[in-house]
Parts: C-alpha cells; sequence; structure tokens
C-alpha cells in the first residue's frame, strides 16, 4: 500500500449565507485514527464529502498524496473506502453480493473477496441475512452490512461517518474492535462519531469542529490537559455522608449526593488533599473510586467554554 498524505487547503463551503466549513487547513499523515467531533452542524460530514468528492468546495481544495480532488475522479475512488451516515447505495442486492461486490470493486481477487466476505458476515453477525435484500433491513443491520462493505476490501484512506451509529453495545464494541484493526502505517482512518466515551479507545489525534471552522486539534491527552488538571471522585461514607458532602461543597460545586455516596469533580491538588484528610481518619470512608477525566469530559467542558465566549461577545455586540 502506497504511503498518501491527505491535505485541506483553505477548504471552505458556503450554502447561501451560511459557511458549512470555512477555510480549513489540515494535514494528515498516514498511519494514524482521527476523529472528527462537534456538535450537529458543525461540517463534519461536509468535510468528509468533499473528501471522497460528493461536495465541491466553494473555495479552496483538498489534494491526495499532491492530486487535487474533483467529483467523478476513478482515481479518487480507488483509494478511499467511504461510509456515508445514510448510505443508499447497494440496495438491490442481498447482503452477501453487497460486501462481496465492494470488495470485487476494489481489485481484490474472488478467492480474497469470498473469503474476506464470510469473515464478515460471522463477525457482524449477518449470516443468517446473508440472502436478505439490503433495502428490506433494519436501519442497525443496514448499518453493519455498510460498514462491511467498508471493511471487506479497505484502502489507503478509510472515512467513516457515525460508523456505529443504530447499533447495539455489542455490535458497536465489535466494530470499534475492527477499526482499530485497520491501523496501519500506511493508512489514515478518518471518521465522524458523537460517542466520544466509545470512539476514544481507537483515537490517535482529535479533530474538534464548531461553527464550519477546526478549534481543537491534537491527542486525546493534550486535549484533557487543555481543559485543566482535575479528577472526577467517588466516595462511599463508612459513617456521616453529611461531612463528606459538607467538605466537598468547600472545594468544589460540582457534586451530587446519593444516600451514603458522594460524587464530586474538582482540581487534581484539591482532590487529593481532600482524600488524604478523609482516609486519615479511620472509618469515615468505606469506599473510594477515582478516575482521571475521560475525553467526552474534555469535550463537553470545551464546549461549554465556547458555549460561554459565545454567549459574551452576543452580550458585547448589544451593549
Amino acid at each position: 500500500m502506497s504511503t498518501i498524505n491527505l491535505e485541506y487547503d483553505h477548504l471552505s463551503k458556503r450554502y447561501g449565507d451560511t459557511w458549512a466549513n470555512h477555510d480549513i487547513n489540515l494535514v494528515i499523515e498516514p498511519g494514524s485514527i482521527v476523529g472528527l467531533l462537534g456538535p450537529n452542524g458543525a461540517g463534519k460530514t461536509t468535510l468528509l464529502r468533499q473528501l471522497v468528492g460528493l461536495t465541491r468546495p466553494t473555495e479552496g481544495q483538498v489534494r491526495l498524496g499532491g492530486r487535487t480532488v474533483a467529483p467523478g475522479k476513478r482515481w479518487v475512488k480507488e483509494l478511499i473506502a467511504y461510509l456515508p451516515q445514510h448510505p443508499l447505495a447497494l440496495g438491490d442486492l442481498t447482503v452477501q453480493e453487497a460486501i462481496r461486490s465492494s470488495a470485487l470493486l476494489r481489485g481484490q481477487s474472488r478467492r480474497d473477496a469470498d473469503q474476506n466476505t464470510e469473515t464478515l458476515l460471522t463477525r457482524l453477525n449477518l449470516s443468517s441475512l446473508r440472502n436478505r435484500q439490503v433495502a428490506g433491513l433494519s436501519g442497525g443491520e443496514h448499518r453493519l452490512v455498510g460498514i462491511a462493505s467498508v471493511l471487506v476490501a479497505p484502502t489507503p484512506i478509510v472515512a467513516l461517518d457515525e460508523p456505529t451509529n443504530e447499533l447495539d453495545p455489542l455490535m458497536r464494541h465489535r466494530v470499534w474492535q475492527l477499526i482499530e484493526k485497520l491501523r496501519e502505517p500506511a493508512r489514515i482512518i478518518l471518521l465522524v462519531s458523537h460517542n466520544v466515551l466509545e470512539a476514544e479507545r481507537v483515537l490517535d489525534r482529535v479533530l474538534i469542529m464548531n461553527d464550519g471552522r477546526i478549534r481543537h486539534d491534537g491527542g486525546p491527552l493534550s486535549l484533557r490537559q487543555n481543559v485543566g488538571d482535575f479528577l472526577k471522585v467517588s466516595v462511599t461514607a463508612g459513617v456521616a455522608p453529611e461531612r463528606l458532602e459538607d467538605d466537598v461543597q468547600a472545594i468544589t460545586t460540582e457534586f451530587q449526593r446519593h444516600e451514603t455516596a458522594v460524587e464530586f469533580t474538582a482540581s487534581r491538588l484539591e482532590a487529593l488533599k481532600l482524600l488524604a484528610q478523609w482516609l486519615g481518619e479511620p472509618g469515615l470512608v468505606a469506599s473510594v473510586s477515582v478516575h482521571e477525566p475521560s475525553l467526552e469530559d474534555a469535550y463537553l467542558a470545551l464546549r461549554q467554554q465556547w458555549e460561554g465566549n459565545d454567549n459574551q461577545e452576543a452580550e458585547e455586540r448589544e451593549v
């Protein structure tokens, strides 16, 4: 597999007076799984559609290995396996035909196409549906067929738009396992997901979009560090849960009381000082669990920062 860089060069898309995305500049090198996160309408799906040539930019360009992406170019289809948010193709085929045809269209031999199709039918619990027409499947089943059609013959670039949408917990877990196994030094995997907790396990790089722009670009660790050094703590009282609640209120407003348990989020220093104080009093605490902030915690904190800044700017304009 050849090594191909993906470049977004001053890329923008405007619909009337609205920018779906605006002045996007990115370079994504092979060997990484990159997550596109952000609220609905942030421009994530538009960015993927521009990559595969389904949406023509208003300004700027997308380049793959130095070549500019344009609608209808066959070489683009040969380089990218794309799972759209709402797959419409292959509906007239059976499940087995849809997956196998995708492998053959990407240049696999008949033998490899048959073998890889059988593997995915088994791993995604689609064997019993192999002779069903894709158009007659449920939303989750249709989604699995789309995923299998991408994974059956992965290309140098794999673009996935909400890959686990509509799937039950077991299938979501299996799909994330399959995505993680796609990681190779010569491959780029770009995926959109709203399920930050699930996506966190596979991501090497996180891009967060808001209002059509990239607002954060970095590794999961840098995202967590960007919003502060804090801990999430859950404590069950041995005696006097009211005492624990009073102590927590002295250091943070982010807490909840559940009968004998108290959950709170506080700066690392304050949380550790309080825990050391409690643990020094025999019998006060029955159990403790301490967690580093998750990627979802950091993402939500950033969202709150942006919303607060936007509200402040709006108020200043009104004045």
